[in-house]
């Protein structure tokens, strides 16, 4: 007997799964990231194992197997019972006789499939295996998947029957999981790349190609800047396209004063739960991976980067979806699509199938109204300040901007987003003074450091490039700086520093005669006097010779 409850999802998933289970072999249970998914399972083993049948449950990553394993035995189902298929196991646990076999899918389907199982779980399900698909569809036995992105279009061939006891949109509405809001600071210019086809993700692009395009300096840099300036300090996941993408991001953001770390396919289990810890301490500020955090990671998260253009929903959903846990006092994820994908493939909860998909002809015809259905749903970026406004919604809710009629944002240039606020209402005087007061302590400290220190004006041009308007009525008292202004001002002197090199390099790389006009009028003179002496003396050591 299990020491849980099921909640409304489970509920209804286990309804359905009874009301059908006699009539059809092959199940797939649409569990979106927040419904469940390992409680469901739960109670699928447990009502399974007390009528003496046995059941494996597979699937894709070592860290989901552990925490199968470790939530089965804290929901209460004997640890007596359960057995281990997979190559990290104790070999003390290996025992193909135990009732509740827990078993790595690539170590499965490089062995011999068991025969004597009454129910296969595939968790993960939308992840194609040829060799364990061939397994479900041949050998007769039950097969319950288990997948929170059931949008493969192989899963109709292989499973006869989708439940879908709740979406993702009917989560967040119920508060099981948060609110988010969409920011489009970058949208680069993917023309030209192609697309290639992926056993887990389907149809996606071609992965050299998005990653030089992602590696491009100002995008990197965009990036870095719009975190500094709008990320609020918040702990943050990164999606990279690959690993050299991943480690240059990481680089920039250690450069401007940031704690980063990077996780990759490549790096120990080990270093990945120290890191994690660090993470979750605050200690690391930005988790940047590839492709490691999109299943059995359920730290705190209030900001994802999404640096990875992907045609994909299933990688879509995936990896926005690992932002979207609820914790105490958090109202919304912060989310900065850096790829367009927003743009191409929308909101991640409007993502929706009423049933599984198949390579059929017959069938065509429905996906692409479903597809055209979901091209109007997609929503529009404010022309302002980049928030992505749902469908229909005409003046921005977070900035206020009234578009012109028929206006769009197509293009790259001066994207840079502005402050974002949590409502419509202007800055308090309250905020206002916190920032000046902090603007001020910044400057006093840097002359504490033997600096120079910063001018009136500095600090005043520093105040209204985050307000707007410059700083009267307000006190001219110092207040200790907080993160999220320290790094409002790292991000505004990378800026100038990055404009004084352009400068310079530009100033280098003229024409003689454009050097010249960059000249005042008393240095021309002056220049033109020293050539004129110049010339003199040559001429006159040439008739001395």
């Amino acid at each position: 007997m299990l020491n849980i409850k099921p909640n409304v999802a489970q509920e209804r998933a286990l309804g359905t799964l009874r009301a059908h289970w006699k009539q059809e072999r092959t199940f797939l249970v649409y569990s979106p990231t927040g419904s469940g998914k390992t409680g469901l399972a739960a109670f699928i083993v447990d009502g399974m194992v007390s009528r003496g049948m046995r059941i494996m449950f597979a699937a894709p990553y070592t860290i989901l197997l552990n925490q199968t394993a470790t939530r089965f035995i804290e929901y209460g189902l004997n640890a007596d019972d359960i057995g281990y298929v997979w190559a990290e196991a104790d070999p003390r646990y290996v025992d193909g006789e135990k009732k509740i076999q827990i078993a790595s899918i690539d170590t499965l389907i490089r062995r011999e499939f068991p025969d004597n199982i009454d129910l296969l779980i595939v968790d993960e399900a939308h992840m194609r295996r040829k060799r364990l698909l061939e397994y479900i569809r041949d050998s007769g036995v039950k097969v319950i998947g288990l997948s929170g992105t059931p949008f493969a279009t192989f899963m109709g061939n292989y499973y006869e029957r989708l439940i879908k006891p709740t979406t993702m949109k009917e989560l967040i509405a119920s508060g099981v999981l948060s609110s988010y809001e969409f920011y489009a600071p970058t949208k680069p210019n993917l023309n030209g790349v192609k697309t290639i086809t992926s056993d887990d993700y389907g149809s996606d692009y071609n992965e050299s190609q998005i990653a030089e395009i992602m590696c491009g300096a100002d995008l990197v840099g965009d990036i870095v800047k719009n975190w500094l300036e709008n990320g609020r300090n918040l702990p943050t996941i990164c999606f990279c396209v690959n690993v050299s993408h991943a480690n240059y991001l990481t680089m920039a953001f250690v450069r401007a004063g940031i704690s980063a770390e990077v996780m990759t396919a490549e790096t120990p289990q080990e270093d990945r739960q120290q890191t994690i810890k660090r993470f979750e301490k605050g200690a690391t500020k930005l988790l940047i991976n590839v492709g490691v955090l999109v299943a059995g990671f359920d730290s705190d998260v209030r900001c994802v980067i999404y640096a990875r253009p992907t045609k994909s929903e299933i990688r879509w959903l995936q990896c926005i979806g690992r932002g979207l846990r609820t914790a105490p006092g958090k109202d919304a994820c912060l989310i900065f699509d850096h790829s367009g994908t927003v743009h191409r493939l929308g909101y991640p909860d409007e993502i929706e199938y009423n049933e599984l998909l198949t390579k059929s002809d017959g069938l065509k015809e429905t996906r692409k109204q479903q597809q055209k259905e979901r091209e109007e749903k997609l929503p529009k970026e404010c022309g302002q300040c980049h928030f992505m406004k749902p469908v229909g919604v005409y003046e921005c809710p977070q900035c206020g901007f009234k578009p012109i009629m028929g206006e769009d944002v197509e293009t790259d240039e001066t994207r840079n987003i502005k402050k974002m606020k949590k409502d419509k209402n202007a800055p308090t005087q309250e905020q206002k003074q916190s920032w000046w007061s902090q603007i001020l302590y910044y400057r006093n400290h840097q002359e504490s450091l033997g600096k120079k220190r910063k001018s009136d004006a500095w600090c005043a041009n520093t105040f209204k490039d985050k307000f707007g308007t410059w700083p009267r009525n307000l006190s001219d008292f110092p207040q200790q700086i907080t993160p999220e202004v320290q790094n409002f001002i790292k991000s505004k002197n990378i800026a100038w520093a990055k404009s004084r090199k352009a400068q310079h390099d530009a100033k280098n790389n003229a024409a003689p005669e454009q050097q010249e006009l960059g000249l005042s009028r008393g240095q021309r003179s002056l220049k033109r006097i020293r050539e004129m002496l110049d010339t003199r003396k040559q001429g006159a050591d040439h008739e001395h010779h």
